[in-house]
């Protein structure tokens, strides 16, 4: 049975989070809150919820209105947010059920005016039994907790010079998990800010002190806070996403002019170590912006050998009308650049600007 949650209704966030309060599926990466501050809110999302017995699958996306073509009916895009998203599913979901969602999705999407879904998926293989085409978007590093040593002879040797240089500036680390009082989220705010300012960041990624609280007060079983201290004051820090038996990088920052005491390598030794007494099995820290850019190599150094590839996912529900949309763009475009369908770059093509 294929259910859909609008959640400008209260009733269907109070059902939501109910769902994954009592199943297995837990993430920092299907939390409401996740989706209102970091994915650009509430509004137009929906999510598809199907059960069949005791099997359970959630996957929540943004259903927008595609605004910029004349056309009698109103048409719509399906994305999931921004992420390690896709769907979200009970232990005991196998294929069968999985291609039954598939299906049920589609005929839905087919019923309601949508041309086309874009699926972020995770690194866990969630993207099984998905009938659509999965596109390698990106390099990432999904790195294995090993035992100490041998994670220790894993890194590249810039990263031991880097922690051992860490150590005898006699850094600190704390990691605060479970119980996060006010003070240790401003003092990552603090140092946040004043790394985005410093790195000219889009204006998206300047939330609110308000905007963490209501993530991090509301979710602490899956948000871990790093940080590294000099002398009692903090110098570089990490927010921690938690997904099942996982531990994500996600955002951060460091003081300048501490660059010199490497406090930002011993902050992924220390978050190792501590995911390493926690017993969970991996450590992502993603990609970078490129394929294979200056901030992908850096992570890479820290698990030479845990790269693996991020797919997204694209479909196209109404070939007729996705090809109108591309062709009526082209139309308005005139004189400029042309958008061609052998153009993989990006999706919804219509989209591109």
């Amino acid at each position: 049975m294929l259910k859909i949650l609008n959640f400008n209704s209260k009733e269907d966030q109070d059902f939501y989070k109910s769902v994954i309060a009592h199943n297995t599926f837990q993430s920092a990466y299907n939390r409401l809150e996740y989706f209102n501050v970091f994915c650009g809110g509430l509004d137009n999302l929906i999510c598809f919820y199907f059960q069949s017995e005791t099997k359970i699958i959630l996957m929540p996306g943004y259903l927008k209105k595609i605004k910029i073509y004349d056309s009698l009916k109103v048409n719509f895009d399906f994305s999931t947010p921004y992420g390690y998203t896709g769907p979200f599913y009970s232990n005991n979901v196998n294929q069968d059920t999985l291609l039954i969602f598939w299906n049920e999705v589609q005929k839905w999407q087919l019923n309601n005016n949508v041309v086309s879904e874009f699926i972020r998926f995770n690194l866990f293989n969630n993207s099984k039994g998905y009938d659509g085409i999965l596109h390698k978007t990106m390099l990432n590093i999904k790195g294995q907790i090993q035992p100490e040593e041998q994670q220790w002879n894993d890194f590249d040797a810039k990263v031991r010079k880097n922690v051992k240089r860490a150590q005898r500036e006699n850094l600190i680390a704390k990691i605060h998990y479970g119980i996060i009082e006010q003070i240790y989220i401003n003092e990552f705010y603090d140092i946040y800010i004043d790394t985005m300012e410093r790195t000219n960041a889009k204006e998206f990624f300047f939330y609110s002190l308000n905007s963490f609280n209501e993530f991090i007060i509301n979710n602490l079983d899956v948000c871990a806070i790093c940080t590294i201290y000099d002398n009692n004051k903090p110098v570089s820090t990490e927010l921690l996403l938690i997904s099942d038996n996982s531990v994500f990088s996600f955002l951060g920052g460091t003081l300048s002019e501490y660059f010199d005491k490497r406090p930002n390598d011993f902050l992924k030794f220390e978050v190792i170590n501590w995911a390493r007494k926690m017993q969970f099995k991996n450590y992502v820290l993603g990609g970078g912006y490129g394929y294979e850019d200056g901030i992908f190599k850096y992570k890479k150094a820290f698990f030479p050998n845990d790269v693996v590839e991020y797919v997204t996912g694209r479909k196209i529900i109404n070939k007729d009308l996705y090809l109108s949309f591309v062709e009526e763009v082209n139309n308005k475009k005139e004189n400029e650049d042309q958008l061609s369908l052998d153009d993989t770059s990006f999706f919804p093509l219509y989209n591109k600007q």
